[in-house]
């Protein structure tokens, strides 16, 4: 108990997700301010349930240190005469500071010898600092959204319902607009809503437990887990991993109860999908599957937030709820498929993408025009043409989380080709950052046909993100279609594809708003571009190639991903050799004259030295070799040899090296001095078909 803090924050249900997030900025804020004030302090806990963060705090000491503070004042040499009594400023200075000129010491700084005087500042007792630190703790917790209730300015994701606050075993006592701390806390809402006294975290922790709260998240989520798991196999069924799901139920509930209910075996004709966004996505309820073939139950298990003691009123309900969404889902599907997917299509023009561009009609005709003139793939031009489609209908209006996933059933109802229901299905994967990406080429390539349609409208529209704002995930997308180029092997030219896309997006927009647009086609597209070439260089960082490789091969070209990829990788292994030092360095050599020097054409009668004459013979022999196997590999899709590529370059170092020791580059002769300036700019330019090797 003793140099102990307790601080409780109770409040109405925080939703599930604000709240591990919520726990790691009470523990940075609070360990933040302790230190600040100068407050030492041992180890941290931060728990919490839906309706209250907890934290303690161990091993405070009973006051803050004692400190010493240098106030500096004049240099000595203007501070004393030459018979050593003090100047006026050595005076004005001690009176400002209101001590005896005598108390003024010299202190040594970087720029001399000064006046100075040190003061020092007794701690003050812990207790005091914690009543001026914790309502600023309370008050700065951010959330993605706060409320204010009643007549205050207070913040909060929900509205405070309590504080308890101790040290040392004794009530810490302030207020946060009108709410008084205390040293009372809570149990559960409907079991135990009457206050107990806080003491010390253990009896806390026990009061609680008492009370029907486990504190701990960690303790519920294994109590979930094991729970759950147990559940299903009583009926013969098994629980799959689902992190996202489990850490939501967690911060659902104060007292975890699970549960098992039933639905009738008819639903199981629905697609899976369905059945499991109903249960996972609506009620948070764990979809059960066949221990043998893996496929689904007509079972569920939930998890309830208090202690049942009839477990039947409580399995019904739910088993009530389940079913009634279930039967709508039933309705909807039973309607959407009387008639076809293309039926639909034309509903879009009444459903609006972006109010400065248009409807979803629109987008569609973009996203087929687009497809049809960059890939030849008549099955993308089709999936293009549905790919929207099943906004329209009505289960996708209840649940829209199954929008393309119900693209692909509707699809194969109205006798579309395998490929194209499963593009349909596909044009909007990856779904997060690191997801899992389309199964099919005609799906990848629709996918970037979507995310590149959407990238520019944004853009076109002024919806670019800025800072940490992204409402659109536009970095996702444009992430989502880089690991789809690398990964896929697809040789795509962004550019194109960009300069395709705005083209599309200002042709189907109204003149007058077309006319309005701040930036040129070109600028949107370089812009565009830039936004690109950045998620693709987080990208490479993180995946381990060093940042210098990286910017010198974006430097030397990024329009193609998968091209700009090889090169990193190859560049990155050959860069760790140790005879890649000397090939560096001649390049800087030829890239230190040649960047600024305008190219000529090349006329080897001109060569006079046998130097440059080996040169032009080695640069020859070598761009052959270079540009053949490049070709060969080209021949393959999604190949290109730039290892062997870099072998061949490797054979310039030596030719370079004495051309530089011997030829006098800019020779007052001007045809000669432009015929070097020529070889050495031919040169740069075979070495810039990998990378721009003076940044490395």
């Amino acid at each position: 108990m003793e140099k102990e803090l307790i601080l409780e924050i109770g409040t109405e249900e925080i939703p599930a997700l604000f709240l591990e997030k919520a726990r790691e900025d009470l523990g940075n804020i609070l360990s933040g301010e302790l230190r600040d004030k100068g407050v030492e302090f041992g180890e941290m806990e931060i728990l919490y349930t839906p309706r209250r963060l907890s934290a303690k705090v161990s091993g405070l000491e009973r006051k803050q240190k004692d400190r010493t503070t240098e106030n500096f004042g004049p240099p000595i040499r203007i501070a004393f005469d030459e018979n050593g009594k003090p100047t006026k400023a050595a005076l004005g200075f001690a009176r400002s500071q209101k001590v005896d000129v005598e108390k003024l010491v010299t202190a040594k700084r970087d720029n001399g010898e000064f006046l100075c005087v040190r003061k020092t500042i007794k701690g003050r007792k812990t207790s005091s600092v914690l009543k001026e630190i914790l309502p600023e703790v309370i008050s700065s917790v951010p959330f993605r959204k706060s409320m204010r209730w009643g007549s205050g300015k207070l913040t909060f994701a929900r509205p405070i319902r309590w504080i308890a606050a101790l040290y040392d075993g004794k009530p810490v006592k302030f207020s946060v607009e009108n709410i008084k701390s205390s040293d009372q806390s809570f149990g559960h809402r409907f079991t135990s809503p009457k206050p107990f006294r806080v003491v010390s975290w253990e009896s806390y922790l026990k009061a609680l437990k008492k009370n029907n709260v486990v504190a701990n998240p960690e303790k519920r989520k294994e109590t979930i887990r094991k729970d759950t798991e147990a559940a299903a196999k009583k009926i013969g069924g098994i629980v799959k991993e689902d992190p996202e799901l489990l850490e939501t139920v967690v911060n659902l509930v104060e007292h975890p109860t699970v549960l098992v209910g039933e639905f009738e075996k008819k639903y199981l004709r629905l697609p899976e999908e369905v059945l499991i966004s109903v249960m996972k996505n609506h009620q948070k309820y764990f979809p059960v599957y066949s221990e043998k073939t893996e496929k689904l139950l007509p079972s569920f298990i939930f998890v309830c937030g208090t202690p049942v003691k009839d477990k039947q009123v409580i399995i019904r309900g739910n088993e009530r709820v389940i079913r009634a969404r279930l039967n709508d889902a039933e309705f909807f599907f039973s309607e959407d498929t009387k008639k076809n997917l293309s039926d639909y299509t034309e509903d879009l023009e009444s459903m609006v993408f972006l109010s400065d561009i248009g409807s979803y009609r629109g987008k569609v005709k973009r996203m087929r025009t687009l497809a049809a003139d960059m890939f030849d793939n008549p099955d993308l031009e089709r999936a293009a043409e549905l790919s929207k489609s099943d906004l329209a209908t009505q289960m996708v209006f209840e649940f829209a989380e199954l929008q393309g996933v119900m693209g692909k059933y509707y699809s194969l109802a109205s006798g579309e080709k395998k490929a194209v229901a499963n593009a349909v299905e596909e044009q909007y994967m990856p779904l997060t950052r690191t997801g899992e990406l389309p199964r099919t080429k005609t799906g990848a390539l629709l996918s970037i046909v979507d995310k590149a349609d959407n990238i520019c409208s944004c853009f076109i529209a002024d919806l670019a993100p800025t800072g940490s704002s992204d409402p659109y995930a536009l970095r996702r997308q444009t992430l989502g279609i880089i690991r789809i180029v690398i990964e896929k092997k697809l040789d795509i030219s962004v550019s194109a594809v960009l300069e395709h896309g705005i083209k599309l997006v200002l042709d189907s927009m109204e003149a007058q708003k077309a006319r309005k647009l701040k930036l040129s086609e070109e600028e949107l597209k370089e812009n565009i571009l830039a936004f690109f070439s950045e998620r693709f260089r987080n990208l490479m960082t993180e995946s381990g190639y060093e940042r210098n490789i990286v910017e010198s091969v974006i430097s030397a070209g990024f329009d193609n991903p998968l091209d700009a990829y090889r090169r990193i990788n190859a560049l990155g292994k050959f860069a760790r050799r140790k005879d890649f030092e000397a090939l560096a360095t001649g390049f800087k050599r030829v890239f230190n004259i040649a960047k600024t020097r305008p190219s000529s054409p090349l006329d080897k009668k001109l060569f006079k030295q046998k130097e440059e004459k080996d040169l032009h013979r080695a640069f020859t022999k070598t761009k052959a070799a270079v540009l053949k196997r490049l070709a060969d590999s080209k021949k393959t899709p999604g190949q290109s040899d730039y290892t062997s590529s870099l072998e061949s370059i490797k054979t310039l170092a030596g030719p370079i090296d004495r051309f530089f020791d011997a030829v006098m580059v800019m020779d007052k002769n001007k045809k000669v001095r432009d015929n070097r300036l020529a070889l050495l700019n031919e040169i740069k330019d075979l070495f810039f078909m990998i990378a721009d090797f003076s940044k490395i």
